[in-house]
């Protein structure tokens, strides 16, 4: 067949691809080629069968002219009157066939048709349930990713919880470092007190070395100028000499004193300094504690927005399936309510 101009819609009847619902529209090729009449080779092959079925046309004056041929009636019959009514009774008879053929003709082409109406509402139907599975599917994945969340929000829960442990247990470890520096500072305190006590020791044993010293003095001047007393100034030189030796005693114990009395002043500072260490360490761990908790805190919330927006996302394709699923539901009532109107039982 050869047309003036390629067609620009599809030319079967029942086309409904349309995007208002009409014929849908052809692209024809560009290089060449045979001319596109039909968007789908399903839409061709339905065309060609609709074809067959219709009936082959018969011209107006074969029937009439077999019937009045056979009856005697024609253009120039004529007859008694006998024979003219019943040649009008088997033409009569002859389009009352007409008429049944032109309606099972028409039965037929409705039929085809809510076929046709019943195949698309079929596959409306189909494509809304893989969209409703498709939709169910994407739900499952939401809520796993959902449930996802909710584990990884838990388990920072329970590190926050571990980390408030952790700082619990710090504030105690830096409570016990505040009384190890309390009593740090209350053994100083006596050690600088034996300090002093040392000291004043030091000081007496001095004072008593200077005693001695100016006895000692005075006893060689005793001696120089009374020979005659040697023997009881050098009874009084051996007294002084003892005190003496005495004296250095008390001196190098006072010493030993003092040296004992700095040795642990100075084991004192170095507590109180780990102590302050220890402190500082355990203040740092209660910071990073808390910045840990913040963050679990902040994760936490970031999971509860995401797994209400999965829900919210979930109710809305589950609508969207429903409300799908509705559609396709109306449509296929108005298909068979329309091969219904049309007097032809429909296959479900």
């Amino acid at each position: 067949m050869e047309f003036e101009a390629a067609p620009t819609i599809c030319r079967y009847d029942g086309c409904t691809l349309g995007p208002d619902g009409g014929p849908a529209p052809l692209v024809q090729p560009l290089r060449g080629g045979n001319l596109r009449e039909y968007c789908s080779d399903r839409h061709r092959i339905a065309a060609h069968r609709a074809r067959q079925r219709r009936p082959a046309a018969v011209p107006g004056g074969a029937v009439g002219g077999a019937g009045g041929a056979a009856a005697g009636v024609g253009p120039g019959a004529s007859g008694p009157p006998s024979a003219v009514a019943a040649a009008l009774q088997n033409l009569a008879g002859e389009l009352a066939r007409l008429a049944g053929d032109v309606d099972r003709a028409l039965a037929v082409a409705d039929a085809d048709r809510v076929a046709r109406e019943l195949d698309d509402a079929r596959l409306r139907v189909a494509e809304a349930e893989a969209r409703a599975a498709a939709a169910a599917a994407e739900r499952d994945r939401e809520q796993a990713a959902a449930a996802g969340f909710r584990d990884m929000a838990e388990r920072h829960l329970a590190t926050a919880e571990r980390a408030a442990t952790r700082a619990e247990d710090a504030e105690a470890a830096r409570d016990g470092a505040m009384e190890a520096l309390a009593a740090a500072e209350s053994a100083r305190d006596e050690a600088l007190a034996a300090q002093a006590a040392a000291g004043s020791r030091l000081a007496a044993a001095d004072s008593e070395l200077a005693t001695v010293t100016g006895r000692a003095e005075a006893a060689e001047t005793a001696r120089a100028a009374a020979e005659s007393a040697l023997a009881g100034a050098e009874a009084r030189r051996g007294a002084a000499e003892s005190a003496l030796a005495a004296a250095e005693r008390r001196a190098t114990q006072a010493d030993a004193a003092r040296s004992s009395a700095e040795s642990r002043l100075a084991a004192e500072v170095a507590a109180r300094l780990e102590a302050e260490g220890r402190i500082k360490d355990a203040e740092r761990r209660a910071r990073t504690a808390e910045a840990a908790a913040g963050k679990a805190e902040r994760r936490a919330e970031r999971a509860d927005a995401a797994r209400s927006e999965a829900e919210a996302r979930a109710r809305a394709a589950e609508a969207a399936r429903i409300e799908e699923a509705l559609t396709a539901r109306r449509d296929l009532a108005a298909a068979l309510q329309a091969g219904a109107r049309n007097g032809r039982p429909v296959r479900a």
